[in-house]
């Protein structure tokens, strides 16, 4: 018998049937092949090393007497391919009796050694109580701690007591303590996390400190664009400590600090759907549908210009760094670097080239800026984004018809094809600058402030109808002052937990690709059973 190859004898949750069996600790998952009636038939169940969140030796629960030679593998199973579809996974156990002592902790340890089982780290989990219309703390209770209970890592729970708590928490925690910050809660939290991640004087070393997310808002977006709508899945992935590059946006205004960005920035009727359906929280993700289609029917007219800076690959090679930026000055190194922060001076009616005006637009219906392929739970824009391939993609439109708004709004939310539709015009981009025609705090009549006259108030502005209050700017769905603002991409700036068997179809990640069949293989398998 080979080093990873054991005999035991193997029940699993839901059968009362105990076999002998024989284990195999492959490459990326482990064998069981089980004798199955009297006929000599065998029976494989496999059971994939990124499906497993921890293990236990039993004890029994009479008399408190533990069993070493006996070993429980906790690991989550689903009951189809489709690995994003929260329904199809469901937490599960597979139960190895040894005969020796001897034999179960040579079975952990090759485990271990093969990645079988989690690695050992150090969570702080911030609980936002409120999150989901309550049910952020429910799922913490009955899916996420019973989970951790069995994988080895050291876990600290922390509740959210206020608004913006989680940049509190994030800007002083002590990074000797933590490996991973990771939020229950929905994508607001999760904003806060890496603000205030990003504030800290050491957030070069900060940023380098992982990031998660365990589902439970009303939202939802950055956890359906990584595949872990289901609370199982978004844990599991939070256990095993797999990681992903992830790019970071950067807003700045004028004297106001920064604020960074790691979904979506918008600004006209996406952004007033988002923000307005905080009054719907109660319906769940339906709430953005309600929300929307009452802007489509009142759709407004934003004044404005927007400049867009190539992707660097995009860029003219004789086009110098002298010629981009000023000289930088040392005070860049207390946060992430801004190449372009002059730009923000309003006595520069428009940035040199190679930004160029975005063209023909005279006012904006909607404008969106993305990281991820969702924008929801239950809306799938495009498939066509990457988050860490260190390009911004924008989304823009005048359009006003309802009709023409509402098609892909109706036909095409989950099917990653509303761009292909002609709403929208998009563009790649290296930065972007945003000059509104009125800037303000958009509910407060007293700071609004009409910059462009032309755009708003001339007799040809107020014959399109053009609104005359600012439009909401929508970053990560919270509210930001409308004004001047200057977007810059940070690629690859910190880390994102993943699940393991994650990659885009244009990448060439065998690994991520290697997991995904061991799963595939494994429901394959199950359902021969």
């Amino acid at each position: 018998m080979s080093p990873n190859q054991f005999q035991a004898k193997a029940s699993f949750a839901g059968h009362q049937r105990v076999s002998d069996a024989r284990l195999s600790l492959g490459t990326h998952e482990l064998t069981i092949h089980a004798p199955k009636g009297s006929d000599n038939n065998t029976t494989t169940i496999q059971v994939p090393y990124s499906c497993i969140y921890g293990y236990e030796t039993s004890t029994d629960k009479a008399t408190g007497e533990n069993y070493k030679n006996k070993v429980i593998v906790h690991y989550v199973a689903f009951s189809g391919p489709d690995l994003r579809n929260p329904s199809a996974a469901k937490r599960t156990t597979a139960q190895l009796l040894f005969e020796r002592t001897e034999d179960a902790d040579r079975f952990i340890q090759t485990a271990r050694d093969l990645g079988a089982l989690p690695t050992p780290r150090r969570i702080l989990l911030l609980v936002n109580p409120n999150g989901g219309v309550g049910k952020a703390k429910r799922i913490s209770d009955t899916v996420v701690k019973p989970m951790l209970q069995h994988s080895g890592l050291t876990v600290k729970e922390q509740y959210t007591e206020y608004g913006r708590h989680a940049v509190d928490i994030a800007s002083k925690v002590n990074l000797d303590e933590v490996d991973s910050l990771v939020v229950v809660s929905g994508d607001g939290v999760l904003h806060e996390v890496i603000n205030g991640l990003l504030s800290r004087p050491d957030w070069d070393r900060a940023r380098k400190t992982s990031i998660g997310i365990v589902p439970a808002g009303s939202g939802n977006a950055i956890a359906a664009s990584l595949g872990i709508v289901s609370q199982f899945v978004a844990t599991l992935t939070v256990i095993r400590g797999e990681t992903s590059k992830l790019d970071i946006f950067s807003l700045s205004q004028l004297n106001r600090p920064k604020i960074y960005s790691m979904l979506s920035f918008s600004w006209g009727m996406m952004a007033d759907a988002d923000i307005e359906s905080d009054s719907y929280r109660w319906l769940g993700p339906l709430r953005f549908d309600v929300a929307g289609f009452i802007r489509m029917i009142r759709l407004r007219r934003y004044p404005g210009k927007v400049y867009v800076l190539p992707p660097k690959h995009q860029q003219n090679p004789s086009t110098t760094e002298q010629q981009l930026t000023p000289p930088q000055s040392p005070s860049h190194k207390r946060e992430p670097e801004s190449q372009f922060q002059h730009l923000l001076d309003s006595n520069i009616k428009e940035p040199p080239k190679p930004w160029s005006l975005i063209p023909n637009m005279p006012f904006y219906s909607m404008l969106l800026l993305l990281n991820c392929p969702n924008v929801g739970e239950t809306i799938f824009f495009t498939d066509t984004i990457r988050f860490n391939d260190g390009i911004m993609r924008l989304w823009y439109s005048a359009e006003t018809r309802f009709w023409k708004i509402l098609m892909p709004f109706i036909f095409d939310q989950q099917n990653g094809k509303m761009v292909e539709r002609d709403l929208m015009k998009d563009l790649e981009c290296g930065g972007i600058l945003i000059i509104p025609g009125v800037e303000g705090k958009p509910d407060d009549p007293s700071t609004h402030k009409v910059i462009e006259p032309d755009w708003v108030t001339s007799s040809a502005a107020k014959a399109q109808n053009i609104y005359q209050n600012p439009g909401l700017f929508d970053v990560d769905g919270e509210v930001m002052p409308t004004a001047r603002t200057l977007i810059e991409i940070h690629p690859s700036l910190m880390n994102i937990l993943v699940p393991e068997w994650l990659y885009h179809k244009d990448d060439d990640n065998t690994t991520a690709r290697a997991h995904e069949v061991a799963v595939i293989q494994a429901i394959k398998a199950q359902q021969k059973l």
